[in-house]
């Protein structure tokens, strides 16, 4: 066996635990002898990769809140589950504008879990939930219109910040590697991929010639390149941990990291919010701010135009609904819902990109 090969994926959570605390202890110099424990368990959220969050139990006493991120062994939402891109880009962002957990360390070669893992500082906050719809219950549901207002714009803020990291700045943190090919413009590059992984999702499940028409739209229509920024990839609430003052202490779920038109996160953060609203025909609560709003505090705190922000929404539903026919195919073969529900075309991205497609004509 090569010395870099991976073991078995270790599964038992005590198991888990003793290995991780061991591999702490000696990244971080402390007594190999008296690792101290790490307690474990699954998080609700995420699907490409494991999630767990525990905390460990240092042998001097000290509790130490850790999430693991643990990655998968085959291709669950996308066809690359690798960490690597989530782990690069917050360690570039760390102790910027830009609020991201603390890394305690990853590991590469498998041979402590099983498979490559980073660790992570656990943010102390809560998170807006999707399943159930925040725009229906729980917490951030029963805010006053005003405390909703606050986390939004916190969370638009948040935006501005990333959108602020230009070209030249993210070469200058190290963050050069996710820029596309030399001679393919950066909006190009993020047709071909898509291209590519609906090609993939198909290879699973079945054909969606409606997916590949909003491509050609989206291929015909393409606004002549602009400025191009760091772009989140997954800018939604959900991945905003916020504070007990409705700020954003960290945002999270970096694994569709690149770079972007300024206004793709933008883009992305209203669209996702009209899925669960409007795209399951839900009312949007009544406290969140307007779009026109949201744009203009967007525009202000960034100091950048929301140019061709139309294009931008249209191309992230598509985006959206080709992950969510990958979403709704693995939900399906796993026996979370039954396949009549044909979840992989009956979604609030679905719902959306069909308005669209109505309008457009595609």
């Amino acid at each position: 066996m090569s010395a870099h090969a991976p073991q078995a994926l270790v599964t038992d959570l005590e198991a888990m635990g003793r290995r991780l605390a061991a591999w702490l202890a000696a990244g971080l110099n402390e007594d190999a002898a008296e690792p101290g424990t790490c307690t474990l368990q699954p998080s609700a959220g995420g699907f490409s990769n494991q999630t767990w969050v525990g905390s460990w139990e240092r042998h001097d006493g000290v509790a130490v809140p850790i999430v693991l991120r643990l990655q998968s062994a085959t291709p669950t939402v996308f066809p690359d589950p690798s960490i690597d891109r989530q782990v690069r880009v917050m360690a570039a962002l760390a102790g910027s504008a830009v609020p991201v957990p603390g890394l305690i360390g990853s590991e590469e070669t498998g041979q402590v879990l099983g498979a490559p893992f980073v660790v992570m500082e656990r943010v102390s906050g809560r998170v807006p939930q999707e399943n159930p719809l925040y725009h229906l219950e729980g917490w951030f549901h029963d805010l006053d219109e005003a405390s909703q207002r606050r986390h939004w714009f916190s969370g638009i803020d948040t935006l501005a910040a990333i959108a602020r990291v230009d070209r030249s700045t993210c070469e200058e943190l190290g963050l050069g590697f996710l820029a596309p090919p030399p001679g393919t413009g950066v909006l190009e590059h993020q047709l071909q991929t898509g291209l590519a992984m609906l090609r993939w999702v198909e290879s699973t499940a079945r054909p969606y010639p409606h997916l590949h028409k909003a491509h050609d739209w989206l291929c015909r229509y393409a606004p002549p390149p602009g400025p191009v920024n760091l772009s989140w990839g997954d800018a939604k609430l959900g991945n905003c941990v916020f504070d007990e003052e409705g700020r954003v202490a960290a945002a999270l779920d970096w694994e569709q990291a690149g770079l972007a038109h300024p206004v793709d996160d933008l883009a992305w953060w209203l669209m996702l919010d009209g899925c669960l609203s409007e795209g399951y025909g839900v009312p949007r609560l009544p406290g969140l701010p307007s779009r026109e709003e949201t744009v203009a505090y967007w525009e202000r705190a960034s100091g950048l135009r929301a140019d061709h922000l139309d294009y931008h929404e249209v191309f992230a539903a598509w985006r959206m609904s080709v992950i969510m026919a990958r979403i709704g195919t693995l939900f399906t073969q796993r026996g979370w819902v039954e396949a009549s529900a044909q979840m992989d075309v009956r979604n609030g991205a679905a719902t959306l990109l069909a308005g669209h497609a109505q309008r457009l004509g595609f």
